[in-house]
């Protein structure tokens, strides 16, 4: 059977996913703290080169999305399907060209974890994201910026067969992304080759690894070429080398991690390197790669209860066990690779069906990674490999036949700001919006209709604020520049450019920033009730304020806010926790359980701890109520042994601590 790709529409219980926010989110609003970068232990110059400390890092200009929830109803999507005798494969387009499905034909077995439902939860850069199938991240940070939003997809037909194209434009590194799907005729092997370019004069920090999501049971094994490993286990959480896989445990066994893990494979003599998830009969999925990408890696929530508790939050009770196995560009995930001026990087990946016999469990892991080696040298010996990655080179800079779907409008107002084409075969031509940006991009002066209101999307490049400094001052065009500046910490510049901007045309948007410039928190209140009161002020800044009130301990200021919001906004998921961290603080621990359970949580951060630390502070106020004193410390510890956090609000990603 020849290769078809296709579109179809997928039947799939969906939770609403709001448009993102276009609220400004800085660097020191992102929910891992901005910390110093931590020593390593152990690690080589190659594991340690172009070290980052997650938290350091703006996201902007990309818009965070938290606007969702956990209502499932009955939803559609349109999809692409490749198919052939052998494999089947799903991916979804309008979010980020996620590899929904991956379907050995010949078992009717599932490789990836396959989803059934789409629930977003706030693990991601941007808060939204969602669990299962493969999953492309680049090129900053995390998971890709693309998560849920569209990307580019389209095909092109080739004497071997079609080829199915994702890409898009990244803000941030301002560098291009393409995935390129090629699934022979009667072949079980899926490849994908990824290319970058940069179009700058200038050399670029990128990010890239490929997250494949696999079925996780009793007895599934990863199997990685390993001399050592490197893993997240030495003090303050940082990065150390670690014997792989253990004299006394076999790490190599995600259920015997009781707590959310991370495990990098280092085998810098592996003739191949892969990596392959088995279960307890030997059958599982395998990836290999050419040399570019020496990175592997496998992810678990872990075998506790807050690590479980996500798996099913992210999909249904019962139906979310899966682990992570992982491919990226540089040997952790707390590096970034550097791109040279004008640079194309390329390489190419083979997801296939593995089965391996009894030595999948051998006890000894070179045994078992040496028989799963010589079974993928089998489905995809290295000069078959070589051949298929020449031929996705070629056709890597090579145009679309057909364009199945359309990303943002950035990648081609990028081009216009340029003046030239940003990659050999991406087409980025979109339908114009005809906004400010547009206006921007063109060089031409902005429409009058175009500075009405604040519009949307942000941007904060040189590139960008060049050309904006270039024309006539608008209190947009201010308000952008005092953005860009703060984004960047020059705050004297940020308060210039924004008294020039509320100058010309007060804002809620002015006032925020105001807020967030002020020194002290009287000031920062009052700006903030500014901004709240002016027109337009969205949702999402109700919740800023009363998040700002309960960091600075201004209880009394956070009940009155929260208590003067109208209906629709108090019903916010953000409001309510607000509302509950009042009810503990005033101590209406009736209202404080009312409010935890009033409906399920959906934007809880991965390793927040918020639901649980407002458990045990009502389990503290009950325990005082009922014993009438200050309770001790074992008192608390008996009680919490007694009354657990209860499971829908136990998503930490570490044990609890009985105390």
């Amino acid at each position: 059977m020849t290769t078809s790709i296709r579109a179809e529409t997928l039947s799939l219980p969906t939770s609403r996913l709001g448009q993102p926010s276009n609220v400004p989110r800085f660097r020191w609003q992102q929910p891992i703290p901005d910390t110093e970068t931590p020593p390593n232990f152990g690690l080589s110059a190659e594991e340690s080169n172009h070290g980052f400390n997650w938290g350091k890092d703006s996201i902007l200009p990309y818009q965070v999305s938290d606007d969702y929830d956990r209502d499932l109803r009955p939803g559609s999507l349109d999809v692409i399907v490749i198919e052939n005798a052998r494999l089947r494969a799903v991916i979804a387009p309008t979010l980020g060209g996620r590899l929904l499905e991956l379907k050995d034909l010949s078992t009717g077995r599932d490789l990836v974890f396959r989803n059934p439902v789409l629930q977003p939860a706030n693990l991601a850069a941007l808060n939204a994201w969602f669990s299962g199938g493969i999953e492309w991240n680049g090129l900053i940070p995390g998971h890709t910026p693309f998560t849920c939003a569209p990307v580019f997809a389209g095909v092109r037909e080739t004497p071997r067969g079609p080829i199915l194209r994702l890409y898009e434009f990244d803000r941030i590194v301002e560098a291009t992304w393409q995935i390129d799907l090629f699934l022979p005729n009667d072949s079980a092997v899926l490849f994908s080759h990824g290319r970058i370019v940069n179009p700058s004069d200038t050399a670029r920090l990128a990010y890239w690894w490929t997250n494949i999501a696999v079925p996780m049971a009793p007895g599934t094994r990863v199997l990685s070429p390993a001399d050592y490993s490197i893993e997240h286990i030495w003090p303050g959480n940082n990065l150390g080398r670690c014997a792989f896989p253990r004299d006394d445990w076999d790490a190599s066994y995600p259920q015997n991690w009781e707590n959310a893990t991370s495990v990098f494979f280092r085998a810098q003599s592996a003739p191949r390197l892969f990596i392959a998830s088995v279960d307890h009969d030997g059958y599982g999925l395998a990836q290999c790669s050419t040399s570019e990408m020496p990175g592997r890696k496998f992810f678990y929530f872990g075998d506790g209860e807050g690590g479980q508790n996500w798996m099913d939050y992210l999909s249904r009770p019962g139906e979310g066990d899966y682990l992570e196995i992982q491919s990226g560009m540089t040997p952790t995930q707390n590096q970034r690779f550097e791109l040279a001026a004008h640079e194309e990087r390329d390489w190419t990946e083979a997801f296939m069906p593995l089965q391996l016999d009894a030595r999948a469990h051998d006890p000894a892991y070179h045994t078992a990674t040496d028989h799963a080696a010589n079974a993928i040298d089998a489905a995809v010996p290295a000069d078959t490999f070589a051949d298929v990655d020449a031929f996705l080179r070629e056709q890597a800079r090579l145009p679309l036949g057909v364009r199945h779907s359309t990303g943002a409008h950035w990648g081609w107002r990028q081009e216009r700001l340029t003046g030239a084409p940003l990659a050999a075969g991406l087409d980025f031509s979109v339908e114009t919006a005809g906004d400010y940006w547009d206006d921007l991009a063109n060089g031409t002066p902005i429409a009058p209709s175009n500075l009405m209101d604040i519009p949307t999307g942000i941007a904060v490049s040189p590139l960008w604020m060049n050309r904006i400094k270039a024309g006539a001052p608008t209190w947009v065009g201010e308000l952008m520049l005092a953005t860009a500046a703060l984004d960047r910490n020059e705050r004297e510049l940020a308060h210039q450019h924004l008294a020039q901007s509320l100058a010309l045309k007060p804002s809620w948007a002015g006032y925020r920033l105001e807020a967030l410039l002020a020194d002290n928190p009287t000031d920062k209140a009052s700006s903030y009730l500014r901004a709240w009161n002016a027109s337009g002020a969205p949702p999402e800044l109700a919740i800023e304020i009363a998040q700002f009130f309960g960091a600075a301990s201004l209880s009394a200021e956070l009940k009155a806010f929260v208590d003067a919001l109208p209906v629709e906004i108090r019903s916010k998921e953000r409001i309510i926790l607000a509302r509950a961290v009042v009810a503990a603080n005033d101590g209406n621990y009736d209202e404080l359980e009312r409010l935890l359970f009033d409906r399920p949580f959906a934007t809880i951060r991965e390793g927040e701890t918020l639901l649980s630390d407002l458990w045990i502070r009502l389990r503290r106020g009950r325990v005082e109520a009922q014993i009438k004193r200050e309770a001790s410390a074992e008192e608390l510890k008996a009680d919490l042994k007694a009354n657990p956090v209860p499971r829908a609000l136990n998503l930490r990603m570490h044990e609890i601590e009985e105390t």
